[in-house]
């Protein structure tokens, strides 16, 4: 008899195994039949300086501000002025982005160096997983900048910081600008994949025209990559950096110029996003801080840039509950 409960336990455990293992297997396929997409390869619509690869939801509007702050490098060991205890000077862009569809952003803004910027940016292919792979995200970018102002007080003598001695007299060949000539147009394809929940990478072919230069020597039309990435640490914070290689055909003539680069902390909840991050420009404008940048990444005053970037989401479009 107990020989008997013996045989018959072993056989129903080995059933149970059986419809078990057929249960996982079902699963296993299901899983495979079903296309995922993949969400917040980036949290935010810049991955710091530079445009991610990410759009917003639909009826989605985003108000931002933008800050930078450094100081102004000694010259023949004189300071040339500061403007404040904490730093000599400070730029800011106001903005907005508002998302048409959820594949469809489009924004613009104003600094205080007088640019005004705008973009328009499509979403072409989303990163996706199961039945339907595609191992990255694609989105496409045009924008473009207007100097609302003529182009002065450009240096001449190859020196980088001399950018910020207001006593060098005007050296452009621009002074009197149309508005074709104040006016630079770009285009980048946004090519990024999520690697793991921490993980994302970013590449970011650009082509830059400009209508005019400050010299004739510099090229209309500029290529540049950019490289980018976000590792999450935390629920809410997670650390990026970005870079922008020029070839030297593409890099102004008269002056040297360098990298646009940058290394950050994201934090957000809520509505609410913040970047806080070093970099070596204090532009905002695409255009400009890739192709103008004339101080590397350092510690020097002068070379390194303080930068704040502050978001608020709004969510015109009421969610369905």
């Amino acid at each position: 008899m107990r020989n008997s409960l013996l045989i018959i336990s072993l056989c129903y455990l080995g059933l149970s195994s059986v419809q078990g293992q057929g249960l996982l297997d079902e699963l296993y396929f299901e899983e495979k039949e079903r296309t995922e997409m993949v969400q917040s390869t980036f949290k935010m619509i810049r991955i710091g300086m530079f445009h991610s690869v990410e759009t917003r939801k639909k009826g989605v509007l985003e108000l931002n501000a933008y800050t930078r702050y450094w100081n102004i490098p000694e010259i023949d060991g004189e300071v040339i002025e500061s403007n404040s205890f904490a730093s000599d000077r400070m730029s800011v862009r106001f903005g907005a982005d508002l998302a048409l569809t959820n594949k469809f952003t489009i924004g613009g803004g104003w600094s205080n160096n007088g640019v005004l910027d705008g973009y328009f940016k499509h979403r072409i292919v989303q990163q996706r997983t199961g039945k339907s792979n595609i191992p990255f995200s694609l989105t496409g970018l045009i924008g473009g900048s207007h100097r609302l102002e003529n182009l002065d007080n450009i240096p001449g003598d190859g020196d980088p910081v001399s950018i910020y001695d207001s006593t060098i007299p005007n050296t452009s060949i621009n002074l009197e600008d149309s508005f074709y000539d104040k006016t630079t147009v770009y285009a980048q394809l946004l090519i990024a994949r999520k690697f793991n929940r921490n993980l994302s990478a970013q590449i970011s072919p650009t082509f830059i025209y400009r209508g005019s230069n400050r010299f004739e020597e510099n090229p209309n039309t500029t290529i540049a990559i950019g490289f980018g990435g976000r590792y999450k640490v935390g629920k809410h914070t997670s650390l990026f950096s970005e870079y922008y290689w020029l070839p030297e055909s593409s890099a102004l003539q008269n002056i040297e110029t360098f990298g646009a680069y940058s290394l950050g902390v994201n934090w957000e909840v809520s509505s609410v996003q913040i970047q806080m991050f070093l970099t070596n420009t204090g532009n905002y404008a695409e255009d400009i801080t890739i192709t103008e940048t004339p101080v590397n990444f350092n510690f020097k005053d002068g070379n390194l840039f303080f930068g704040w970037n502050f978001a608020y989401v709004l969510h015109l479009k009421k969610r369905k509950k």
